[in-house]
Parts: C-alpha cells; structure tokens; sequence
C-alpha cells in the first residue's frame, strides 16, 4: 500500500481549518529585506467571503508597514549588541594591558620616587621635585584605574549612612573646588539614609563625579550641588548638578565608555569605573542636560 504523505499533510490543515471554525482567509507574507519570510499578515472570517479588491491592497500595504517595523526594530537590537560586543572587547584589551602595565611600570615608578627624595632630602622646598613626584604620582593611579577598570573588586558592603559618606566626600573636595573658584553646597533631605555598600567605593565614585562637575564648572561664579534623597522605601539617589556647558546631545550616549573623553588629559576611565561599581551595587548613573548645566543621579537600592 502506497501511503501519500501530502495528501494527508494537506488533509490536516483542512481538519485544522474545519476545527477553527474559518469560513474565509485572507494573507499576505510578511519579507525581510534579505528576502526572508518573516511570517504572514492575515485576515479571516467565520463565514464564506470574497474580499474585494480594495481590502486585498490594504493587507499589502499591511504587509510591507508589519516589514519596516520588524525591520527598524531588528536592526537596532543589532546595533544594540555590537556597542555592547565593543565594549566587552575594549575591556579585554584593557584588561591586558592594564596587567602588563601594573608589572612593568610600578617597580621601576616606586625606585624613581625614591631617587628623587633621597637626592632633594635635604631641601624643604624645590620646585622641580614637586613636579616630579605629582607627576610620578598621577603615573601610578593612572595605572592604578586600569586596574580597577578591568579586575574590579567586589563589593565589601556593610550598613552606612550614605548622608555622612557624601558630607564627609564633599568636604574632601572642597579645597579642589576653592582652587577653581567653585562654590559647593549640598543638602540632605534626612540626616539618615542607611545603605548596605561599600563605603570606600560610593566615596570613590562621589569624588568622580564632583570632580567633572567642578572642572565643568570651573569659572568665576561656577556652581556644584549635591543632594542626598530617598526616592521610596527601596531606593536611595545621589544627584550632583553644576552650571557648566553641559554635555553635548551627540556624545552624552557614549558616556562612560572606556578611552573616551572629552579632556584633553583624560583617559575616560573615571566616570567608567563609577558605572561599573555602581552596577556591582545593583544601582544605576544617569546623566541629564539641564537648562543650564548637567545633573549626574545616580541611584541606590536601600538594602
């Protein structure tokens, strides 16, 4: 006996179409620009009908709207996972470097340093010794954030206050601003706000952010604010606002991203590094142009 598969493949789609109760069906293919069937526009009734010639073109324009939609979307998922893809390698490739880096330069950096004092030990104060050893110091933590940019440590979190982490930060960095002639201010919405994170860490990326924030600011009558909140019972925010140029709409995507800066002395490693240690702390830094200047919140769940 000779069994016809396509005669009883089509038999089941005709039992299918029974089963759903179509009187009528109407599709249109739905195709990629590769030329790939995607799926199908349709129309069905549970009735006998002849659609008419109009109705027909209508699920052809359907049909081709259905196509640059799925189209634009798929397109900008790709485009998502590459930029990611990027950054994954360029942390790689940091990360290489950084080790080599950590190796070959700290020893010979700490002999030099140590040079450099014994020769001018007997002097208090020598200009071209200063020099050298800010600039042998500026060396070694730029090694120092390759590092912390590519082999993060984790978290050693414990209950803080986080009002008293940004107050004792933002006094830190008051001498910094006075030097650039920007006045600070900060206000706390609570004297407690508890957190479990590190403190060392939050301090850290604090000091990032003011620091952009006075070196945007920075001219006579530059201003930075901070402010401690409590959003809810969950989260916690940190907003850091300055009246400088603010950030330009074409570059503001790409901040945050390792080597890119827009100083002609930096290596956009700062603002990276605070990203990725407030990501360990399940946060999140958002950066905002306002009418004048920019405003940096970052975000931070309560327990």
């Amino acid at each position: 006996m000779i069994h016809d598969t396509k005669k009883d493949a089509r038999a089941s789609v005709f039992d299918a179409i029974y089963e759903a109760n179509i009187g009528s069906y109407l599709g249109m293919p739905v195709y990629l620009s590769n030329g790939k069937l995607f799926g199908t526009v349709c129309a069905i009734d549970p009735d006998p009908y002849a659609f008419t010639k109009q109705e027909i073109e209508t699920i052809k324009r359907l049909s081709s709207v259905v196509s640059v939609i799925i189209e634009n979307a798929t397109k900008s998922s790709y485009d998502e996972f590459d930029d990611k893809l990027i950054r994954l390698e360029k942390l790689s490739l940091l990360g290489q470097l950084s080790a080599g880096l950590a190796h070959e330069l700290r020893n010979p950096m700490q002999s030099v340093r140590g040079f450099v004092q014994f020769l001018f030990e007997d002097q208090k104060e020598n200009h071209f010794r200063d020099i050298v050893l800010s600039e042998m110091d500026r060396m070694n933590q730029l090694v120092n954030d390759f590092l912390m940019a590519t082999q993060p440590s984790a978290p050693k979190r414990d209950y803080y206050n986080l009002t008293e982490i940004v107050n004792e930060t933002v006094e830190f960095m008051r001498n910094e601003a006075t030097l650039h002639n920007v006045d600070i201010t900060s206000s706390f919405e609570t004297s407690i706000v508890r957190v479990y994170v590190d403190k060392s860490q939050i301090k850290q990326v604090v000091i990032n952010l003011m620091k952009n924030a006075i070196e945007a600011a920075g001219n006579e009558g530059g201003t930075v604010a901070i402010a401690v909140k409590k959003l809810d019972e969950k989260e916690a925010v940190i907003e850091v606002n300055d009246n400088g140029p603010g950030i330009p709409v074409s570059i503001i995507g790409r901040i945050g991203e390792p080597f890119f800066s827009t100083k002609e002395e930096g290596t956009g490693l700062g603002l990276s590094i605070s990203q990725r240690m407030i990501q360990e702390h399940k946060g999140s830094i958002c950066f905002e142009n306002l009418e004048d200047g920019t405003r940096v919140t970052v975000t931070l769940p309560l327990m």
